[in-house]
């Protein structure tokens, strides 16, 4: 039996996936002034939720990961420094020797926020309910290797997984759909996707749809003196430069973007205070190989030599994310894996071959969904002309962001903007993402060979092992061309001088729970 125990103080439990250095920088301009208490603060995001709940909601952007990050909590918190696991809702932990077993001791006395406790029944209730195939929970794919959760005592959880799986800590911490626990009991009366509860230092208070969400401090947190808001405004402003000039007016005090002009003149304002940091993930293109004309795959390697990255980056990024040949991040350089660049000569050679292949005499029409964002309308336009080049015509159709999300899992395109989330472990995306069957695998990977090199590095037992093997991986997903990458993990945030204690953005989700203001 392996048992790890982490220090229980007040940093070690502090801000899941805040690095140390964070850390360091918000507890120093802790102690150089005076935190005062109180004061709302108000934060703009950019799109709506789809909801809070892990099976009706589907699942959570980056914004809505925000807003989830102040009101329901993971098992473990996650040290981006160190990459690795802190206390959270568990205190300790500890693993069979063949690492198919791992054992949890719950942090006693924790409350939520309609005042039942939190128990072991709660994190088995939540994480059996992902994995039930009835339930087709857009999480399944990604925590597949936990065979089932069973509650031993009140304050005791094992895990149960079908194989040595080294991602399982990583995901428990994580504050996206999988991570935060919500009290069974809630959950089983249908409220959580519209009324969240959770055991995190805010609670719910107001959802205006399409305006804004509403939070405000629960005294009943067990850290409550280390929370200093009253309350937290999230307006939804979908338009960057709507939010940009919010922040500026003072209307709304921080701001999360991804839009290379926006960046660029905010980095250069003295008014403003940059948060940013490197990340893995990527945004993508998606290629729909599941129906035609891109079940074709000499097609989809035309489209893949037609994106061109390298101006996205520069127009629409304005170079504040990198180009990059695959989502890990720096945590391994897999070099160019097979990528198959911007290359107008070599798509109209692909094109040539498709139009033999099929005996037609152009290529279909191909439509592609974006939102109706501004970034979205600008990579649509980018992809329609470099496709264009090549001789492929490509129709743009803009839908909102719900819808995007909707007709993508139902496979409702030819292709679609889309984002692979960052993460400290990058293998459950890539297994979900490819193997045969997954509810994740939006593209229809149906490649044996990747389906079984999934498998393996999904068991691999040492770090090395598993990058390498996801560095395979992506040889292969680049080589296919259903995957068509348009910037890594690079992550920005903006507040005015007021607004005291906020870590850089981790996985692109900014923490605002130990935030303060200066007034």
């Amino acid at each position: 039996m392996r048992t790890f125990r982490m220090p229980q103080g007040r940093f070690a439990a502090t801000l899941a996936g805040a690095t140390l250095g964070a850390i360091a920088v918000a507890g120093a301009a802790a102690h150089a002034q005076e935190v005062k208490k109180g004061g709302t603060l108000n934060v703009a995001i950019e799109t709506d939720v789809r909801g809070f709940d892990t099976v009706d909601g589907g699942v959570l952007g980056q914004t809505g990961e925000i807003v989830m990050r102040t009101m329901v909590e993971p098992l473990l918190g996650w040290n981006t420094q160190t990459n690795e696991p802190e206390p959270m809702l568990a205190t300790e932990w500890s693993s069979s020797d063949d690492q198919t077993v791992w054992t949890f001791k719950l942090r006693e006395g924790v409350k939520f926020h309609d005042g039942t406790d939190f128990d072991a029944e709660d994190v088995a209730a939540h994480y059996n309910r992902i994995l039930d195939p009835e339930n087709k929970s857009s999480s399944r794919s990604f925590i597949s290797s936990i065979d089932k959760v069973v509650a031993v005592d009140p304050l005791t959880v094992e895990f149960h997984l079908a194989h040595p799986w080294m991602a399982l800590l990583p995901y428990l911490a994580t504050t996206s759909m999988s991570g935060p626990i919500p009290p069974s009991e809630h959950v089983a009366s249908g409220e959580m996707n519209r009324n969240p509860v959770g055991t995190g230092p805010f609670k719910f208070v107001d959802w205006s749809s399409g305006d804004r969400i509403v939070v405000e401090k629960w005294d009943g947190y067990r850290d409550a003196d280390e929370i200093n808001l009253d309350k937290i405004n999230f307006r939804i402003l979908p338009d960057t430069q709507t939010r940009y000039a919010s922040l500026k007016s003072g209307e709304v005090d921080l701001i999360w973007t991804d839009r290379g002009p926006t960046i660029i003149e905010a980095q250069n304002d003295p008014d403003l205070v940059t948060l940013t940091t490197e990340g893995a993930g990527a945004a993508v293109n998606l290629m729909n190989g599941k129906k035609e004309p891109l079940s074709n795959p000499t097609l989809r390697k035309a489209l893949a030599h037609a994106w061109n990255q390298d101006a996205l980056v520069k127009i629409s990024w304005q170079n504040t994310r990198p180009a990059v040949t695959h989502p890990l991040g720096q945590v391994k350089d897999c070099g160019e894996a097979n990528y198959r660049a911007f290359d107008v000569a070599k798509a109209k050679e692909y094109v040539a071959q498709y139009l033999e292949e099929t005996g037609q005499s152009e290529v279909p029409e191909i439509v592609m969904i974006h939102t109706t964002t501004p970034r979205g309308r600008e990579l649509g336009e980018i992809f329609q002309q470099t496709a264009k080049a090549a001789g492929i015509t490509l129709t743009l159709e803009p839908v909102d962001q719900s819808t995007l999300v909707a007709r993508t899992f139902k496979g409702d395109f030819d292709v679609t903007g889309w984002r692979i989330a960052d993460g400290a472990d990058m293998g459950p995306q890539l297994y979900a993402y490819t193997k045969i069957g997954s509810s994740y695998n939006l593209t229809g990977f149906n490649n044996e060979e990747l389906d079984k090199l999934a498998d393996e590095m999904r068991v691999a037992t040492t770090v090395e092992d598993r990058l390498n093997k996801q560095c395979e991986m992506v040889s292969m997903i680049n080589d296919d061309g259903s995957i068509l990458w348009r910037g890594g993990g690079r992550y920005y945030v903006f507040t005015n001088p007021k607004v005291k204690n906020v870590p850089p953005p981790y996985r692109g989700a900014v923490d605002v729970t130990r935030a303060w203001i200066d007034e």
